[in-house]
């Protein structure tokens, strides 16, 4: 993973107090769904060597906060993650998620909700390619531009 919690905390729409538990998982399905097709394998690898090895460079880590990767990672993840955040699997089957002092969202709000969060993705997904574009010559792995 290129993103680690505090870090996820920081960029995403989260609250700060969230249990990671019921998302971590999804990060890596965001990375391979929004994040790798997008900026290319070897500019990824590269980035995920870096954070690896505690290496990462100025140009890499600034593509990941000013030129906004984390943050769309964050968001693409939420946004992967938002049927299992408003549900429940259990061994019985799958429940919405419900507490006793608050109500789930219907499904339709849950459709607004999951619309709303596809457009915010896709919108950082358009500054993040813009971004790289305009930087491309610190990318040359990036193959968007």
């Amino acid at each position: 993973m290129i993103i680690n919690e505090k870090y996820f905390k920081e960029f995403s729409p989260i609250p700060v107090n969230y249990n990671m538990a019921e998302i971590k998982n999804y990060i890596g399905v965001a990375e391979k769904i929004w994040v790798k097709p997008l900026i290319g394998y070897d500019l990824f690898d590269e980035i995920q060597q870096q954070i690896d090895d505690n290496t990462v460079s100025e140009t890499n880590a600034t593509l990941l906060t000013e030129g906004g990767l984390w943050q769309y990672l964050a968001f693409a993840t939420v946004y992967e993650a938002l049927p299992i955040i408003w549900s429940h699997i259990s061994e019985v089957g799958i429940t919405k998620g419900k507490s006793e002092n608050a109500d789930s969202l219907t499904l339709k709000d849950m459709t607004y909700v999951s619309q709303h969060l596809r457009n915010q993705v896709e919108v950082l997904k358009d500054q993040l390619k813009k971004w790289i574009c305009e930087h491309a010559a610190y990318y040359p792995k990036a193959d968007l531009c």
